[in-house]
């Protein structure tokens, strides 16, 4: 999809792409220090690396597909992690891997992203365009990350809930059909409902997505 002049002038600052790859830079050696090449099978993480394409391509499908699940996430995590913060622990289990000192300190900081990744990605659609087809990309994404936590890390990480739910083992159904009830799951709670979210502050920041 080609850009318009006025996404010509709206382009993403250098600053802006030097500033998140050092990001990047810190934050990978980190996780593989910390928990190892597994964890980057979280769609969170999946997204950074999403993002860090997005950023340099300026490409607005994939920068939207992003803006959307990050934008939901980012809210619940946050969410989750300050109501935790004078308990001491999660009430959810969302974010009880912030609270957990087996954990080091620089890892569990440097999640702290999904404060931050939310409000930037935001910007940077504002900025390039949304582009409505994000969150069926985004189910590709997500499928195959649920996929690939299922099939490729360690039952005890959980990755993506595909062990446990809420602290509770999954014990309902089969694990390859359970993967498949997620994969279907995921966008209804997640990816079109962030699309929305999306929308909705875009529109109340004063910026359309084409279409509209």
């Amino acid at each position: 999809m080609g850009y318009s002049r006025e996404h010509e002038s709206r382009a993403i600052p250098l600053g802006a792409k030097l500033g998140f790859t050092a990001w990047m830079l810190f934050w990978v050696p980190v996780i593989l220090w910390a928990y190892g090449p597994q964890n980057f099978f979280w769609l969170c993480n999946m997204a950074q690396f999403l993002v860090l394409y997005g950023v340099w391509s300026q490409n607005r499908l994939v920068l939207s597909s992003q803006a959307g699940v990050m934008t939901l996430v980012g809210a619940g995590w946050t969410l989750d992690f300050l109501i935790g913060l004078p308990l001491g622990d999660s009430v959810t289990g969302f974010t009880s891997f912030m609270f957990d000192e087996t954990n080091p300190l620089l890892a569990r900081a440097t999640s702290l992203y999904h404060v931050g990744l939310p409000p930037f990605l935001l910007w940077l659609v504002h900025r390039v365009g949304y582009d409505r087809r994000g969150p069926w990309l985004q189910c590709g994404i997500g499928a195959a990350g649920v996929t690939g936590g299922w099939l490729f890390t360690d039952p005890e990480r959980n990755v993506n809930l595909v062990h446990r739910v809420f602290g509770m083992e999954q014990v309902w159904m089969p694990e390859p059909l359970f993967v498949a009830f997620l994969v279907l799951l995921y966008p209804l709670i997640i990816f079109f409902p962030g699309h929305g979210l999306t929308l909705l502050v875009l529109r109340w920041t004063g910026r359309r997505a084409p279409g509209d």
